[in-house]
């Protein structure tokens, strides 16, 4: 039985096959308890062009190693499921986590509301030992159609548009020290934010950024929504979600991790700005860059720094996604 490796469909549009895949700085072989995933990363301004232009949602395939090759990877997934026996749900979980990030009937930002109430429900059968549960919520889950229903549940959260900013600005300024053109990228959203950095940002003039936060919404995702599903769903696959951090974070951590790193990216475009297409690749793969500078510890700093702050609830996470 051969062991899964899996690829972005537009992969062998960027790479020589004939290559090997190490010889590449922005591709990352990781070994998941289900696959060998073969990951872009962002801070390519190839790679970033590439999700810009699908006219689809963005897809991934899947062939088998040969099954001399596979013995130690399907080995290894044995330990890792031993280790963590959540990891079992793997690739159910991954696709519902797909699946609702690339429904294309509800906005990105209902998208990441439905899929904070899926995650915390899967975390309380975990928390209640009957993981058992999660193949059957996860089947009915992505059979369901009436979205409201589930959307119902956050029609009391109302948006605290001071709190997303800070806490967005919190991460974009927490990562790698700052390459030239990350700087640039930093330097533009502070002008724009009118203040001179992060020490600076209670001066900030929130009817100005609430009308900026309202053009991104109005404007930049009415005609960009898939530019941000495809960003999203990349960095699922480089941080491992909802595993990243394996052994540290617990499966709601990770998606408190994605909503901050998703509150980042919206914070990021919302103040910076581009005005055309080569704006929002530089500074997409300028803070992408610097993220994977910092390294992956980024993610349980972060989901730390939010827990301490006592900001990790569901609500909390609501909030941010709206605001």
């Amino acid at each position: 039985m051969g062991f899964p490796l899996v690829t972005p469909s537009y992969f062998k549009e960027l790479v020589d096959v004939s290559k090997p895949v190490e010889a590449y700085d922005f591709v990352e072989i990781i070994a998941s308890p289900a696959a060998i995933e073969y990951v872009t990363h962002l801070r390519n301004p190839d790679v970033v062009k590439k999700l810009m232009s699908l006219e689809g949602i963005l897809e991934y395939k899947m062939v088998q190693l040969p099954d001399k090759e596979s013995e130690q990877f399907i080995e290894q997934s044995r330990e890792a499921v031993k280790v963590n026996p959540n990891a079992s749900y793997y690739w159910q979980l991954r696709t519902l986590m797909m699946n609702t990030l690339q429904n294309r009937n509800v906005t990105f930002e209902k998208r990441m509301l439905l899929l904070n109430y899926a995650i915390k429900t899967i975390q309380g059968m975990i928390d209640g030992h009957q993981p058992n549960l999660i193949p059957g919520f996860i089947s009915k889950f992505n059979e369901n159609t009436e979205y409201e229903k589930i959307l119902e549940y956050f029609k009391s959260i109302t948006p605290s548009f001071d709190y997303a900013l800070a806490d967005g600005i919190s991460l974009l300024k927490s990562v790698a020290k700052e390459t030239p053109e990350y700087k640039d990228v930093l330097s533009t959203v502070y002008k724009n934010l009118g203040v001179s950095g992060p020490e600076t940002l209670g001066m900030v003039d929130m009817k100005k950024y609430v009308a900026m936060r309202a053009d991104f919404t109005n404007e930049f995702m009415t005609k960009h929504s898939a530019w941000i599903e495809n960003i999203m769903i990349n960095y699922v696959w480089s941080y491992s979600i909802p595993f990243a951090a394996a052994g540290r974070l617990n499966l709601w951590d990770n998606y408190v991790f994605f909503c901050a790193l998703y509150n980042a990216v919206k914070i990021l475009i919302t103040c910076y700005r581009p005005e055309t297409d080569d704006d929002f690749v530089k500074a997409v793969t300028a803070f992408d860059d610097a993220l994977q500078r910092t390294g992956k510890e980024i993610v349980w700093k972060m989901v730390a720094v939010i827990k301490n702050a006592g900001q990790a609830n569901n609500g909390d996470m609501a909030v941010l996604t709206i605001s």
